[in-house]
């Protein structure tokens, strides 16, 4: 378990951060940033290191794999990490593996730069990721650090929880699931009804201890959606565990690892759930998806987001043979906005154009921010009402600019291809013919 979190851990770093190389790994107990306090590395996951170089830390944690907590000084703290600028790398800190990067910026990235980022829960750090060779060769800042903390929390809270499954043997978990002290919610359900409910989960969904008694069946606690594994494992008795959702009395959703195992309560058959609150967790990964899929400039989803669904949207018009288009457009005269007004000014127009585009389309239709100040508008279910929407599209953005930035002329430039049955057209050529008639009414209106 905890080292399929690492493994995991450390293919998002790769995946979510401009850096080619990660070491990812979790303590024995934890640390505090102190000199005193020191640990073992139980387990590591790495990506972008060489055979040798993973023996190494092999080696290293066949030593023993002490670490100090005096690496994470505060002298060095940067929001929740910890960059460590080369020179000032502690001679105690171990292993060292050195940097792979070799085109040096004087004020970027330097070879034996270090950025460590802890896996904090309860301001203890329950072990590290540590990254090298950034892909654009920057100096890490507070906000391209984000994506790394929100990962470090997310894997914090489940090795916290991998470590405390798999130190507990069945008797002591079921032992302490029945005492009153238990961080987790405790059910025992059986004939359809709740027997027993500890304080924890009578607190998750607010009812009080004899509602709950009373309640039946008891899988109504959950979301429609949920029932039926539930409904099954108390019918058959079936030990597992899985992910649901929890309705408390007040209406709101709560996110529950429950865990189930047969017992005997009063003699006869029964369940036993523990139910852990992992609301956060499932708010943290769902922020970063979302974070993951927008574009942080103007909030537009961006490109990955594009490759992700689009797809989808074309298989959904072939199987149902209705069409969809593919409207691709970028502003005129925004070089201008940027060489007269300034980057800053740039940003601000981009953001709020758009904003204007987006309050020109349906809730069914998706705006890109396709690159620079590009957008890629997608229509589905939309053939011959496209040139309506270009038209106030151009309007829009010439009547707002001319009111906002009249010395520079800005304006929007469209182009569009619609997918039919009859031409069956792919997606890679879709995006061709859009793009080829923006540029064709650039140069039909040199005007423009």
């Amino acid at each position: 378990m905890i080292k399929q979190i690492l493994e995991d851990l450390a293919e998002s770093v790769i995946a979510r951060s401009p850096y080619r190389r990660a070491l990812v790994s979790c303590y024995e107990k934890p640390l505090v940033p102190a000199p005193d306090s020191t640990s073992r590395v139980l387990d590591y996951a790495a990506r972008g290191l060489t055979p040798d170089e993973e023996q190494g830390i092999r080696m290293f944690i066949a030593g023993g794999g002490v670490v100090r907590g005096e690496k994470f000084n505060p002298v060095f703290r940067m929001g929740n990490s910890y960059y460590i600028p080369a020179g000032s790398v502690p001679y105690s800190l171990g292993p060292r593996i050195p940097s792979h990067r070799r085109f040096i910026n004087p004020h970027g990235w330097h070879s034996a730069d270090l950025l460590l980022v802890p896996c904090l829960i309860d301001d203890r750090i329950v072990g590290q990721i540590s990254v090298d060779d950034p892909r654009d060769g920057a100096k890490p800042t507070p906000e391209s650090l984000r994506a790394l903390e929100e990962l470090a929390r997310v894997a914090a809270i489940a090795l916290s929880q991998a470590r405390q499954r798999e130190s507990l043997s069945q008797r002591h978990r079921l032992f302490s699931f029945l005492t009153e002290n238990a961080m987790t919610g405790v059910f025992i359900v059986q004939d359809g009804r709740i027997r027993y409910a500890n304080d924890r989960a009578i607190e998750l969904f607010g009812y009080s201890p004899a509602e709950l008694l009373a309640l039946e069946p008891w899988w109504q606690l959950f979301h429609p959606d949920d029932r039926a594994p539930l409904r099954e494992a108390c019918d058959r008795l079936l030990p597992g565990e899985l992910e649901t959702r929890g309705i408390r009395k007040d209406g709101r959703i709560v996110w529950l690892k429950l865990q189930s195992l047969a017992m005997e309560y009063g003699r006869k058959p029964a369940l036993l759930l523990n139910l852990l609150d992992i609301t956060d967790r499932i708010q943290a990964e769902t922020l970063l998806k979302e974070k993951a899929f927008r574009d942080p400039l103007t909030g537009l989803f961006n490109r990955h987001y594009f490759d992700e669904t689009i797809q989808r949207e074309l298989k959904r018009s072939q199987r149902y043979k209705r069409p969809f288009t593919l409207m691709m457009t970028d502003l005129r005269g925004f070089k201008q906005v940027n060489d007269r007004l300034g980057h800053q000014a740039g940003d601000q127009i981009l953001r709020e154009v758009a904003q204007l585009v987006q309050e020109q389309i349906r809730e069914s239709d998706w705006v890109i921010r396709y690159g620079g100040d590009e957008f890629l508008i997608i229509l589905p279910e939309t053939g011959i009402q496209v040139e309506a929407l270009a038209q106030r599209l151009r309007r829009v953005v010439e009547e707002w600019a001319a009111a906002r930035i009249p010395e520079v002329g800005l304006g929007i430039d469209i182009g569009w291809s619609t997918w039919t049955p009859e031409d069956n057209l792919s997606l890679s050529r879709l995006l061709q013919l859009a793009d080829a008639n923006m540029y064709s009414e650039k140069g039909a209106n040199p005007s423009r």
